[in-house]
């Protein structure tokens, strides 16, 4: 029947009518009534129909649905690229003139969510000579979830799923995961097929010879045979082909290809082995064994036996309790005993003792073998978790060495705190830094001018005399030389003349080089020294020599304020890119009202009961010289308890 759909106008909307040859019918109720969404614009790209379905798909009234409105919704295609107005098919239908079929696009709402649709456009010729569009919608949304689901699927399958022409041609298809067994892309087999077949080894191919035939006979079949991918490694893969018929007529195999390399290996294995079993839990790191009803070792592993020093054979036939620790004994039994009322898994930890007695702690999962509702065995896997057990160990150190140094950044911040800068006392410490260096020049030269007065004023001295004198001369001017050295450092530190020779060195070698130029004091005194240093190497860029003239300033100090028998520690750590090292000593200590004058410029601290000597700028200098390296020093002290310093170097 022939039909030529008509348009009049109104002065709000339009009406759409259909004329038969045979009755008038009115289209209005036909589209109205359509249980698929339904819109029709015009040649000028505004909305002249949509009816109920069309509108309760976007969620608004008839009335909302116009050309702003259509222009303004998020549709997709299926490479997820948004689609412009132009390219929308009812838009292209206009623009091109054509009728525009199955066209697949996506629709995101507000919230979102996302329904699929084909969309069927269709040219209308109206009676003015001008055109309008008529646009079916149908919602495929399962139909593109499931299509998406597949495609998901078959990309993480680790199995080649292909089809090929009957004559094996060509591939129809082939999954991504000849990526992953074979190292070609789809593409490659699409454009040469012979890529797969060259990479059978010789040796077996009359044997997937025989396997296509059997394909082209209308038989199902798999194959295994031994291939070497591009990269010249070798696969052992499962080959399955399943004919495809159309009318008694084979049009298609499709089939898998799936990497049994594991498989065949362990297969080829077993097969060449007497003991399966034995071979199977051999391959295992974890300790595996039977024990019968009384506690003997009826099968043990390899390499469970190993860990603990033994061969499988030396193990098998003893009691279990033979390798237990005599401590865990009792615990050991109490776990057995729940093993033989319970049928499920027991969990316990035992401490098992190696060929040289050395502690090893297994966490036992055990099962007992039930034979005719009695108990005649245990099965049993142990984890190795010595390690575990001693990092868990090391946590907890770890905790309480972090909570000391928390402490010690408390002392730090509080000291900082009521740190104060008098400027008025500034000139009175310089005076006083004055006076103490020159008694310190005056002292050694003193006694070198003393002696050489007597030297030159009397040649008759006895020679071992004179030579005595002599050594006391060089001494004491090595000594005045020092200060004066110190000095001249201290003041080339002051003016920031003086520049950094960094250098890369090993930290924790340099602090035992400084330690053992002080050995001798150390014994002298009867001092016990400990070191708490990493093993491995902590590797710094600083000025080598001014660093090991702060430790040995603060090593000097901490060795000339420690009464004979004190203990004096030093510690090293690295934190990230941070090196830190802590002197501590049992000393005599710092008074509390003058350990925020300790690195003052021309400060010199008075220690109850102690005679000191110096110059009294050694800290002071060694403070100028972290301060170079952007590093911190700091210091915590109790009288009569001792003194830590802590040094923190950027490496």
């Amino acid at each position: 029947m022939k039909k030529i759909i008509t348009q009049s106008k109104n002065k709000s909307k339009k009406k759409v009518t259909v004329k038969s040859t045979k009755k008038k019918v009115n289209s209005n109720d036909f589209l109205i009534k359509s249980q698929a969404p339904i819109l029709i614009i015009g040649n000028d790209y505004n909305v002249i129909f949509v009816n109920d379905y069309f509108a309760q798909l976007f969620n608004k009234s008839k009335k909302e649905i116009t050309k702003e409105f259509i222009t303004n919704l998020n549709f997709y295609d299926f490479a997820n690229h948004k689609l412009h107005f132009e390219n929308l098919p009812f838009i292209k239908a206009i623009n091109e003139k054509r009728n525009i079929a199955d066209y697949e696009l996506k629709f995101v709402d507000e919230k979102n969510l996302e329904k699929w649709f084909r969309v069927n456009s269709f040219l209308i010729e109206n009676v003015k000579n001008d055109f309008s569009v008529l646009s079916f919608f149908t919602d495929i949304t399962k139909e593109a979830d499931l299509e998406n689901i597949f495609k998901e699927t078959i990309s993480n399958i680790s199995t080649v799923l292909f089809s090929t022409s009957v004559d094996n041609s060509e591939f129809n298809f082939i999954s991504e995961a000849v990526r992953i067994v074979y190292g070609y892309s789809p593409e490659e087999i699409y454009k040469n097929k012979f890529k797969l077949l060259r990479s059978i080894k010789p040796n077996y191919f009359e044997q997937f010879k025989k396997f296509i035939k059997e394909l082209y006979d209308g038989n199902e079949r798999t194959v295994e045979y031994l291939m070497v991918d591009r990269f010249g490694k070798e696969h052992w893969v499962r080959h399955s082909g399943i004919p495809i018929f159309r009318n008694n007529k084979i049009v298609r195999i499709v089939g898998m290809i799936q990497d049994i390399t594991e498989e065949k290996i362990t297969q080829l294995k077993l097969e060449r082995s007497e003991e399966k079993f034995r071979l199977l839990i051999d391959t295992a790191d974890d300790l595996i064994f039977t024990l019968n009803g009384f506690g003997y070792f009826n099968l043990v592993n390899k390499n469970g036996a190993n860990a603990l020093g033994y061969t499988p054979e030396e193990m098998i036939g003893r009691h279990f309790l033979e390798f237990i620790d005599k401590d865990d004994e009792e615990k050991v039994v109490e776990s057995f005993n729940k093993i033989l009322n319970s049928s499920g898994i027991t969990i316990f930890e035992a401490l098992f003792l190696d060929r040289f007695d050395k502690s090893v702690l297994f966490e036992i999962h055990a099962k007992p073998i039930i034979i005719d509702g009695e108990v005649s065995g245990m099965l049993s896997i142990g984890r190795n978790i010595t390690n575990r057990k001693n990092d868990e160990q090391k946590i907890k150190e770890l905790n309480a060495k972090l909570i000391e140094a928390n402490r010690i950044i408390s002392i730090e911040r509080e000291r900082a705190r009521n740190k104060i800068t008098v400027l008025e006392e500034l000139n009175k410490l310089k005076s006083e830094f004055i006076s103490n260096i020159s008694h310190e020049l005056r002292t050694p030269l003193a006694s070198i001018v003393g002696f050489a007065e007597t030297i030159t004023s009397d040649p008759d001295l006895p020679k071992e005399t004179l030579n005595e004198f002599v050594n006391i001369i060089l001494s004491e001017g090595n000594r005045l030389a020092k200060l004066i050295n110190d000095l001249l450092d201290f003041s080339k530190l002051e003016s920031g003349d003086d520049e950094l020779h960094k250098e890369h060195f090993n930290f924790t070698q340099l602090a035992d080089e400084v330690i053992s130029q002080f050995e001798n004091s150390i014994n002298e005194k009867k001092l016990i020294l400990s070191k708490e240093f990493p093993q491995n190497e902590i590797v710094i860029n600083a000025d080598k020599e001014r660093i090991r003239k702060v430790i040995s300033n603060i090593l000097s100090n901490a060795i000339k304020f420690t009464n004979p028998g004190g203990r004096i520690s030093v510690i090293i750590q690295e934190f990230g890119k941070e090196v830190e090292i802590a002197i501590s000593d049992t000393g005599i200590g710092i008074p509390e009202n003058q350990i925020h004058n300790i690195f003052q410029k021309f400060t010199k601290i008075s220690r109850p009961g102690s005679q000191i000597t110096g110059a009294g700028f050694g800290l002071v200098s060694s403070k100028q010289i972290i301060d170079l390296h952007k590093g911190f020093i700091k210091v915590r002290s109790e009288e009569n308890k001792g003194t830590t310093f802590i040094i923190r170097l950027p490496k």
